[in-house]
C-alpha cells in the first residue's frame, strides 16, 4: 500500500472517530508524519503557524481559538519537546581547567552577564570534574606560566585523600547543575602510559565525598591514556579494567553508587544521531547506557584521529551545515569538548565565538535545544522508552504514562522531573489531560502548544525553567587574576599557535 493511501485510509478512520493510539504504531506515525509535513502547507499554508513564530508571537503555550486542519483523536509523541527540532549538549572534558577558567568560561555561556567575551549566551552547558590529578605532564595551565597540569581543578589536592584544593566549588556548581559529569574519578594520564598511580581507594574517597555532600553524577565520561586503568565501558578495550571484579582497580560499583547510569566509551564521527543511547553489559554483570559523542571528523592513514575537540575548532562543530543537518533529520547531538583546553583568554573567539552566538540564535528561534548532558540523555531515555495508553471519554481525551520500558533500568514509572518536555500531538490540547499512572498531573505543569510543521497541536509536560543566574560570584575571590587579559585578547587569531596536546588524545 502506498504512503498515500495508507495515510488517507488512516485520517478516514480517525475522522470518523475512530480512535487510533499513534503512539502504538511508530512506523505508520513517521511516514503520516511525512505526509502531513509535505501537504500541510500546500493545502493549508495561510493558516498553518510555525512553532517559533507562535511561541514568539503568543509567549504563551496557548492555542486560541483558530481554526486548524487537525486530525481529530490524533495522539502522538512528539520527538522533542516544543518547538524545537533537535536536542543539542555541548560535553566538555576537565582537561586543563583551573577555577579561574572554569568562572570565565561558565559565566559566559550560561549567564546574561557581561564578559570579556561579550554579553553571555544564556545557556544551559554543563561540565565535568575530577577528584583527583595524578599526572606528570609538563608544562602550564595559564599565559602567565603560575599553574601546572598537576594543579587543574580538583576535589582534592592533587593524590592527597584528605586535602581539599577546588572542594567547595566542585560541591557548589554540582549543585546548581554546572557540573553534572564525572571525567573518571581524576586525572591519572602519565607519559609512560605503561604505568599508574590510580589505584581503588581513590574511587572509594571520591564516592565517600560525593555521599556526604548529597552529589548525584548520571554520567562518565572516560578519560586519558592508558594510565587511567579505571576507564570502563569499552569492551574493544585492552587496558580498562574498571568494570573487572577480579582487578585491583575495578571501580565500576562505586561508580554506580555515585549515580552513574551513562557511559561515554568511544570516539564517534558522527554529528547526530536518532538517539544517543544504547545498552551495554559490563564485565562485572550490570547494565547500563553507553552513549554517542561527537568527537573528531574522522580517520586518515596519515595523520590518525582527527580530533576537532578543543574550542578551536568549534565553528566546525557548529557549523550551519551541521546544525540544520540535526534541525532537518530531527537528531540527538552531544559535541564532546575540552572548554578549558586552551592556555590564553579568552577561550572562545573570531569565527569559533561566532559559533557559539549561531548556536543560541538556533536556540532562540526554536529550533535547537540546547541544554545540559544530563538533561538531554535523561530525556532521551525517557523518549525512546516510553510506554502510554489513551482513551476518550465525554469528549475529554486522556493520556495516561504507564511505565517506561527501560532496558537498563527495568520498567519503572516515572516522576514528574524525569518527564520534563514529554510533549503529545492531541487535536485539542485544551480537552486533554495527562496521567502518570493513576495520579493526573497538574495544569500548571502543562503547556498547550500551538500546531507545528505537522499542522498538528501538542500538549506538554513544561521543560525546565531558564536559568542565568550568575553562580561565579560565590566564588569570584577565588580566582587567579589575570591582569593582562585584554592584552592577550588582542593578539588572539585563529591562527595563534597551541601546544599538540590540545588535538592529540589517546583511542579509548
Amino acid at each position: 500500500m502506498s504512503i498515500r493511501r495508507m495515510v488517507t485510509g488512516t485520517i478516514a478512520l480517525l475522522t470518523g472517530m475512530v480512535f487510533i493510539d499513534l503512539t502504538l504504531f511508530p512506523s505508520v506515525q513517521k511516514q503520516l508524519f511525512s505526509y502531513l509535513s509535505l501537504h500541510h502547507k500546500q493545502a493549508f499554508g495561510h493558516r498553518a503557524v510555525h512553532a517559533s513564530e507562535g511561541r514568539k508571537q503568543h509567549g504563551i503555550h496557548v492555542v486560541q481559538n483558530i481554526v486548524y486542519p487537525v486530525i481529530p483523536s490524533f495522539i502522538a509523541l512528539r520527538k522533542f519537546p516544543y518547538p524545537y527540532d533537535a536536542m543539542l549538549a555541548i560535553t566538555s572534558d576537565a582537561d586543563g581547567l583551573t577555577l579561574d577558567k572554569f568562572n570565565i568560561i561558565h559565566r559566559f555561556l550560561n549567564t546574561n552577564e557581561k564578559t570579556i567575551m561579550g554579553t553571555g549566551l544564556g545557556l544551559d552547558i554543563s561540565d565535568s570534574c575530577f577528584f583527583f590529578v595524578g599526572n606528570d605532564r609538563p608544562g602550564y595551565l595559564d599565559a602567565h606560566k603560575h599553574i601546572t597540569w598537576q594543579d587543574q581543578m580538583s576535589y582534592f589536592y592533587r593524590l592527597s585523600t584528605s586535602d581539599l584544593h577546588d572542594a567547595s566549588p566542585i560541591i557548589y556548581y554540582s549543585k546548581v547543575g554546572w557540573i553534572d559529569s564525572l571525567h573518571g574519578f581524576g586525572d591519572f594520564s602519565l607519559l609512560n602510559k605503561k604505568d599508574t598511580l590510580f589505584h581503588r581507594v581513590f574511587a572509594q574517597a571520591a564516592v565517600n565525598a560525593i555521599k556526604e555532600n548529597n552529589l548525584l553524577y548520571r554520567v562518565w565520561i572516560n578519560h586519558g591514556n592508558e594510565s587511567n586503568v579505571g576507564n570502563f565501558g569499552n569492551i574493544k578495550s585492552s587496558y580498562q579494567q574498571g568494570d573487572l571484579p577480579s582487578s585491583p582497580y575495578y571501580i565500576a560499583d562505586l561508580a554506580r553508587s555515585a549515580g552513574v547510569q551513562f557511559i561515554w566509551t568511544g570516539r564517534d564521527d558522527h554529528f547526530g544521531r536518532d538517539s544517543l543511547i544504547y545498552p551495554i553489559k559490563l564485565r562485572d554483570g550490570y547494565r547500563c547506557f553507553g552513549f554517542h559523542r561527537y568527537t573528531d571528523d574522522g580517520y586518515t592513514t596519515s595523520h590518525g584521529v582527527l580530533w576537532n575537540w578543543n574550542p578551536r575548532f568549534l565553528s566546525r562543530q557548529l557549523s550551519i551545515a551541521h546544525l540544520h543537518e540535526v534541525e532537518k533529520k530531527h537528531e540527538y547531538v552531544c559535541i564532546a569538548q575540552h572548554l578549558g583546553g586552551n592556555p590564553s583568554y579568552p577561550p572562545f573567539y573570531g569565527d569559533n565565538l561566532t559559533a557559539l552566538l549561531r548556536l543560541k540564535q538556533e536556540y532562540q528561534h526554536g529550533h535547537i535545544l540546547v541544554t545540559r548532558t544530563s538533561r538531554l540523555l535523561q530525556y532521551n531515555e525517557i523518549q525512546q522508552y516510553i510506554h502510554i495508553h489513551s482513551y476518550i471519554k465525554n469528549g475529554m481525551t486522556t493520556i495516561v504514562i504507564d511505565q517506561i520500558r527501560d532496558p537498563v533500568l527495568g520498567y519503572y514509572r516515572p516522576t514528574l522531573e524525569q518527564l520534563r518536555g514529554i510533549t503529545f500531538y492531541t487535536s485539542n490540547p485544551q480537552a486533554t489531560t495527562l496521567k502518570v499512572g493513576r495520579f493526573t498531573i497538574p495544569k500548571e505543569q502543562l503547556v498547550s502548544n500551538q500546531p507545528d510543521y505537522t499542522g498538528q497541536p501538542s500538549i506538554e509536560i513544561k521543560w525546565f525553567p531558564a536559568n542565568t543566574n550568575d553562580y561565579t560570584k560565590k566564588f569570584s575571590h577565588l580566582e587567579q587574576k589575570n591582569g593582562d587579559t585584554q592584552q592577550q585578547t588582542a593578539h588572539m587569531t585563529e591562527d595563534t599557535p597551541h601546544p599538540s596536546w590540545m588535538y592529540q588524545e589517546d583511542p579509548l
